[in-house]
């Protein structure tokens, strides 16, 4: 019996396919100012990583409430251009940001 084919899932950020697995939850309206299961998205670790690397929970909920308006956020322009050319299984720890917006 052939073995079934997984077959990825983008991150909803990035676009980059991953299994589920390789894809985390995030909730586009934090947890701390009462966000639930039904604010859940699921994006890579690598671009989690860096919205929170970036924005504060306050900057999240006011101004990037959505995927959608976090994708067209200034301060993640270059590092979504750049993410987007990188294979799924290339890790790189991203470097904290000076102050948070």
């Amino acid at each position: 019996m052939p073995s079934e084919e997984v077959k990825p899932m983008p991150c909803g950020l990035c676009g980059r396919g991953f299994t589920r697995a390789g894809l985390t939850k995030h909730h586009c309206l934090p947890k701390s100012r009462g966000g639930t299961t039904d604010d859940i998205e699921l994006i890579c670790s690598q671009c989690h990583g860096m919205v929170h690397a970036t924005f504060t929970n306050r900057t999240l909920e006011s101004l990037y409430p959505t995927l959608a308006e976090l994708r067209r956020a200034p301060e993640l322009e270059a590092f979504i251009k750049w993410v987007r050319k990188q294979p799924p299984t290339k890790r790189t720890r991203n470097a904290p940001r000076k102050r948070k917006v």
